[in-house]
């Protein structure tokens, strides 16, 4: 059990270090996980159905105690960082409506999974992330592809209809089926989820395996368009991320619960925008979800060592 403890904390503590590892691996031998390709959406239910495993009870309690600080995160995120991500999209990819749309759809979907885990790397409210990220989730199906019409309907044909169907399936199902499961089988759950954080991980870097050699002839072709998206990409995370925190703070907000909206803010659910981009509008939308995603586990992580280490360092000056 050791063994497995010690492999566990490998991979989440340098989980940002493996998916840029395996990114690279996949985009120069594509060929042996070409097979991924099919299995992406389930994988990506999959953690999901996992996080639903996981949810503590009281985080719905803790919506009833703090509404405000809940409604705040959710709401700058719907609207500042999908605002932001328009912006930037129409600024700099206007010329091409299929790399707009990915932009967009990757700012326009649910928090990251990760989210929650460079919260408690950061010390933050790891409670009130959680919350804001199911709160995220269950609206996502409809706000998503609402989003998109609004924004780029007019360039690109948006598939709303089968988009919603799609996500409820990838996202809602799997969360609802991991909520009824831990209130019906909780010895079971008890058992299981100590294993949780390593299956998410590895899950998460099995998706980033399928996106990124399913679009590497893309990724190839569009190679010198890489270094823009790689610079409007991180503008993309971290301008969200640092709004969130900042305004947060100037409302009075706790520092730990502002370290969550933090996150809340400027880590999207990059793996489910390269599902939806590749099924509904094509491989080369794909594109600045994978590399969002590459980017903002790297960022996040970043930002929880810094974080982490100042806390450690005004408790140790108390």
């Amino acid at each position: 059990m050791r063994g497995f403890y010690i492999i566990t904390t490998a991979m989440t503590t340098f989980l940002p270090l493996w998916i840029i590892v395996f990114a690279f691996i996949a985009y120069f031998l594509p060929d042996p996980f070409l097979p991924l390709t099919n299995w992406t959406g389930f994988m990506l239910g999959f953690i999901l159905f996992l996080m639903g495993l996981t949810i503590p009870p009281t985080s719905f309690q803790y919506v009833l105690k703090q509404p405000k600080l809940v409604f705040f995160g959710v709401a700058f995120k719907w609207t500042v960082t999908v605002l932001i991500s328009v912006g930037l999209g129409f600024y700099f990819l206007s010329h091409t409506p299929d790399l707009l749309t990915g932009f967009i759809l990757a700012g326009s979907v649910p928090s990251a999974t990760a989210a929650s885990l460079y919260t408690f790397m950061a010390n933050g409210t790891v409670l009130l992330s959680i919350t804001m990220s199911v709160v995220d989730t269950f609206i996502s199906p409809i706000v998503t592809p609402a989003l998109l019409e609004m924004t780029v309907g007019h360039l690109i044909p948006i598939a709303f209809l089968p988009l919603i169907v799609r996500m409820v399936f990838i996202v809602l199902l799997p969360i609802v089926l991991g909520l009824v499961i831990q209130l019906k089988l909780s010895r079971l759950v008890d058992v299981v989820r100590p294993t949780v954080r390593f299956f998410s991980s590895l899950t998460l870097i099995l998706i980033v395996l399928s996106v990124v050699s399913g679009s590497q002839s893309l990724l190839q072709d569009n190679l010198s368009l890489l270094p823009l998206l790689v610079v409007i990409t991180g503008l993309q995370i971290v301008i969200p991320m640092f709004l969130g925190y900042f305004l947060a703070r100037l409302l009075k907000v706790r520092e730990e619960d502002s370290r969550a909206i933090m996150y809340e803010t400027g880590l999207c659910n990059t793996a489910l925008a390269a599902i939806l981009a590749m099924d509904y509008i094509s491989y080369l939308a794909a594109v600045p979800a994978v590399i969002n995603t590459i980017l903002n586990l790297s960022i996040g992580a970043l930002i929880a060592i810094v974080l982490s280490n100042r806390s450690y360092r005004s408790r140790a000056i108390q």
